[in-house]
């Protein structure tokens, strides 16, 4: 699940609650954080992602590129 799929089932609702300011009570945050988080100014936190029943999880990938000089080689 993308970023963008967690926005759309904020949108989703949104539209079920009526209004952001609905959605924001139902989920027990102000109406400036869920604008701010569909408007891109800050991620979705905790508290908005477990009313949404999503767990974040953060993958680092390791790669290796070869330098110009290889003292070995």
């Amino acid at each position: 699940m993308t970023k963008d799929d967690v926005l759309t089932l904020i949108r989703q609702g949104v539209e079920v609650a009526g209004s952001q300011s609905a959605f924001a009570r139902r989920c027990n945050v102000t109406t400036q954080y869920i604008n701010d988080i569909l408007r891109g100014r800050r991620d979705p936190g905790p508290k908005i992602l477990d009313m949404l029943g999503v767990e974040k999880t953060v993958v680092y990938t390791v790669s290796y590129r070869l330098k110009e000089e290889r003292p070995c080689l």
